[in-house]
């Protein structure tokens, strides 16, 4: 089962995402540009564009002591809370996925673009989280 954690700040929070989602897809674009010439199309190469992550999940609520549940700092909107304070303070998240199969860990600075919550009829918090990669400027002489 693979590991989702979320920081901000150079780890000053830290929060291990208790119920990591089945399975996530990174969407990692090309800016290419196709461009028509007088006789035939041309498709030019362009830069790396940023990627992006889309995770489904929920949140337990309190009381919903699940055995499958990789964390249990905090419960239900307590979660919803400090990723809400976290995107009010503007600040670029650290998004790390441990896949214990090794085959898609991730390790990025991200921006949280979307935050999607409901609660349900038991409690529970099931939300949706979009990331996308925030690139540090690289300022060089």
């Amino acid at each position: 089962m693979i590991k989702v954690f979320i920081s901000i700040n150079n780890n000053e929070e830290v929060i291990q995402l208790p119920v990591p989602p089945e399975d996530y897809a990174i969407t990692s674009p090309w800016n290419n540009e196709q461009v028509n010439g007088l006789q035939q199309s041309l498709n030019l190469i362009g830069m790396r564009g940023l990627q992006s992550v889309e995770i489904h999940s929920f949140f337990p609520a309190p009381g919903h002591d699940y055995p499958f549940l990789q964390n249990r700092s905090m419960w239900g909107m307590e979660y919803v809370r400090t990723i809400e304070r976290w995107r009010e303070r503007r600040f670029p998240v650290r998004l790390v996925i441990i896949d214990p199969d090794g085959q898609k860990n991730v390790n990025m600075a991200a921006t949280i673009d979307e935050f999607e919550y409901g609660q349900q009829k038991d409690g529970d918090i099931t939300y949706t989280l979009k990331l996308t990669e925030f690139a540090f400027v690289d300022v060089r002489r």
